[in-house]
This record gives C-alpha cells, sequence and structure tokens, in this order.
C-alpha cells in the first residue's frame, strides 16, 4: 500500500495546480479531514439491486424518487479514514464512489425522462465538477478516474467496472464491489465485457479484432499490462490468442460509441 501512496501523492504533486494540490493532498491527505468511520457498502449493493436490471439499466425514475438512500451511502463516503484500508478495500470504496456519484449526477438531471444522455449535462458539471467528497476531500469524476485510481493501482480492468452511464460504458454490475471479492468481482466484469459483442469480438475469417473505443482511449494502460492492445484482449478471446500465438497480427477496428443514457426502458 505504501507504495501506491507515494505514486499517488507524486502524481497529485506533479500534475495539479498549486492550489489544486494543496486542497488533494496525496492518499494521506484524503483522510485528513475523515473522522475515521468505515465504509459499509451494503447499503450501496442494495441499491443497485433494488434500481439495476440485468442488463445493467437503470430505473433513474425510480432512484431519483427516493434518493435518501443513495443519498446516505455517498455521505459515508466523506467520512471514511481512507488511509487505513488496505489497497483492495481503497479500491473498491473508489470504484464504488464513481459509481455512486455518477448515479447521483443522473437523477439530478433526470428531468422525469428528459435527459437522454450524460453528455446532455452541462459541461462544467459533469466530469470535471470538483463536488464529490471522498474522506474530507472534494474531486471531481475525472479525477478519481485519472488521479486516484489509473496511475496508483495499475489495474486495467477498471475500465471494465467504472460505469459513466452510458450505453457503451460496460454494464453497471448489480452488485457493490468489496475488498474480499474485488479480484473476483473484476475479472468477472472483464470476462463478461469481452463475451459481448458490444465491447469486444474477434472476426476470426477477416483476422478483425472489433473493439470498444475504451482500449483506444485508454491504450497505455492495456499495453502496460499486456503489451499490445490486442495481446490484452487475447486474455478474454481464445482464438484471437490462438492467432497471436501463431505470429499473425489482426487488424484492430474500434466499435461505434453511444452515450445514449443507461436507462430501463
Amino acid at each position: 500500500m505504501l507504495t501506491r501512496t507515494l505514486a499517488l501523492i507524486l502524481v497529485l504533486l506533479l500534475t495539479a495546480p498549486a492550489t489544486l494540490t494543496a486542497q488533494l493532498g496525496g492518499i494521506r491527505g484524503i483522510a485528513r479531514n475523515a473522522t475515521g468511520t468505515a465504509v459499509d457498502h451494503a447499503p450501496f449493493d442494495a441499491i443497485l439491486k433494488a434500481h439495476v436490471n440485468d442488463e445493467g439499466r437503470v430505473n433513474y425514475a425510480a432512484l431519483a424518487r427516493n434518493p435518501q438512500p443513495l443519498d446516505a451511502y455517498i455521505e459515508s463516503l466523506a467520512r471514511v479514514d481512507f488511509d487505513t484500508l488496505e489497497d483492495d478495500a481503497q479500491l473498491a470504496l473508489l470504484i464504488n464512489a464513481y459509481n455512486a456519484f455518477t448515479l447521483k449526477l443522473i437523477t439530478e438531471y433526470y428531468d422525469n425522462g428528459n435527459l437522454k444522455t450524460i453528455m446532455d449535462i452541462p459541461e462544467a458539471r459533469r466530469w470535471n465538477h470538483r463536488r464529490w467528497n471522498i474522506a474530507g476531500s472534494r474531486y471531481s469524476l475525472d479525477q478519481i478516474e485519472h488521479k486516484l485510481i489509473r496511475p496508483v493501482y495499475n489495474e486495467p480492468r477498471i475500465h471494465f467496472v467504472l460505469v459513466c452511464a452510458a450505453e457503451s460504458c460496460p454494464i453497471l454490475r448489480r452488485h457493490a464491489y468489496t475488498a474480499e471479492n474485488l479480484e473476483r468481482q473484476l475479472e468477472q466484469a472483464t470476462a463478461a465485457s469481452h463475451k459481448d459483442r458490444r465491447w469486444a469480438y474477434y472476426d476470426t475469417r477477416r483476422n478483425t479484432l472489433h473493439l470498444t473505443k475504451l482500449y483506444e482511449w485508454y491504450a497505455q494502460d492495456f499495453i502496460g499490462a499486456s503489451g499490445s492492445v490486442e495481446d490484452y484482449a487475447a486474455r478474454y478471446l481464445p482464438d484471437l490468442k490462438r492467432t497471436l500465438d501463431r505470429g499473425r497480427k489482426p487488424r484492430i477496428q474500434y466499435i461505434d460509441y453511444s452515450w445514449d443514457l443507461n436507462a430501463q426502458r
């Protein structure tokens, strides 16, 4: 945990403006204003089971009508003593936080179903709005993903569990992430995404690998883990692995990305 803590501190110091750096601190600074209360993810698990179906679509109308459970869970994230958590507990908390904050953001602008895409939310209020409280410090959704998670945990599978409320985002699972189950949950979500043609499939006849644009946008994360985008995808696509093992490289084609809201219909 210490190595990842130091890595996060370094990233924040090198990339944040001076005033923002002072406000963010490092991972140690995250907990500076916290009361030391541990986070219970069971309430978020119950919210997901109540409002998300097996296809990962969200009943935003019902969630907007009854915001108290989600609000209470989000408030609990402000009180966590992040610094005392082990790596898996930290990462599980950050994944849940990102997804919970996104659900809250959508419900605020849902407008009885008139919101059709997260892109209709004003840009200043969307991913770069530093309003979300984790352990006493406020972050934007982009900061959670790109400063607190990606450079610290070096875990490409997070791209298949962080859900931006769009149809082409990986589906929102009907469970909260927990430290004790995190490895299994990450692997299951990633494997499931590669079995769905909306995110990945390999056309053996044309030797063409079709991949979600997540592989294009975050190519360096996958290259860092496996040496290339196609080698990472091959972990979950047996036909592709056999092709690569024979020394053939596929053509990569990225799948069109839909920003339509992942709402239940």
